[in-house]
């Protein structure tokens, strides 16, 4: 019986006091500039290009999430250009798709250098990639 009430007064303080806890800010870009991305990357008519593209935004989202070693945003710049080098992406062979991309990086405040060393830092910058990968994504 003891067992039962802390339980019952355990969750219900949790319940009172989860109001009150102040609600993270995530970078979420403007919707009109994923659109756009969105929009262009349906015109792209190879399926394997797709597939690179979204593996790119994808796996860049999930590297950021987990890695721990940058201190700033632009520490992964050259880690995007390896990457991109290593699928054999050449960023002008769709200028269109770049340009939307780049627009929507810029619109997210991704040209401003910024730490990353605090979990909620990195989540954010690894949203800015994830909103790219969900951008991004085909059947």
């Amino acid at each position: 019986m003891k067992s039962k009430t802390l339980l019952i007064l355990t969750v219900a303080s949790a319940c009172v006091l989860y109001q009150y806890i102040p609600a993270t800010s995530q970078v979420v870009g403007d919707d009109s500039e994923t659109s756009k991305v969105s929009e262009v990357f349906s015109s792209i008519g190879s399926k394997e290009d797709k597939l690179t593209i979204y593996k790119l935004f994808a796996g860049s989202a999930e590297y950021l999430q987990n890695c721990k070693s940058l201190q700033a945003t632009q520490q992964f710049d050259p880690i995007l250009g390896r990457v991109q080098s290593s699928y054999g992406w050449d960023r002008e062979k769709y200028p269109e798709f770049t340009d939307a991309v780049s627009e929507y990086l810029v619109s997210v405040g991704y040209d401003e250098p910024k730490p990353l060393t605090t979990e909620e830092q990195r989540k954010n910058f690894s949203n800015v990639f994830q909103s790219l990968a969900e951008a991004t994504k085909y059947e």
